[in-house]
């Protein structure tokens, strides 16, 4: 998939983090779907799927990166937006659209019984304490890099399951 990027205003770059975090979306994931929708071109489910697995590679690299530097919170953040992306990747697949943290949850679940894989929801847990290290900057670096181990987990058994 051939991504385009674009630079914006430091003002507008910073009230879109803030309506993202408000409705629960990554600010990627945000500007996608506004700029989606005020062009009036909806993506279509495969549009949906390239653009979830493009931005979950993407968030896993610089969480990579990130913690070589050792920024702890960008890292938690990364790690659970590769997570969710990869989530959402899936459920676009079987064209389902997921938008609260509610139903990840219970996609999540579905996908544990239909795998018998209960290390789905187990690390899918773990992963979320990653988000709220974002908020709360909580974490030691141990922490971190033991969750961020299973956050890669998670990532390489949803994407065994597509």
């Amino acid at each position: 998939m051939e991504a385009t990027s674009v630079i914006l205003p430091q003002k507008l770059g910073l009230k879109l983090r803030e309506k993202a975090e408000e409705m629960g979306y990554l600010p990627e994931e945000l500007g996608v779907e506004l700029l989606s929708k005020s062009l009036n071109e909806e993506l279509d489910p495969e549009g949906l799927v390239e653009h979830y697995q493009s931005l979950s590679e993407k968030y896993l690299g610089e969480a990579r990166e990130l913690l070589k530097k050792g920024d702890l919170v960008q890292v938690s953040e990364k790690f659970w937006g590769a997570a969710v992306l990869t989530i959402k990747m899936l459920a676009a697949k079987k064209g389902l659209k997921l938008e609260e943290h509610g139903s990840l949850w219970a996609f999540v679940s579905t996908l544990s019984r239909m795998s018998s894989d209960e290390e789905l929801v187990r690390f899918f847990g773990e992963v979320n304490v990653l988000h709220r290290n974002f908020y709360e900057n909580e974490m030691d670096k141990d922490a971190v890099e033991i969750i961020a181990r299973d956050a890669e987990k998670l990532v390489e058994k949803l994407r065994r399951i597509s």
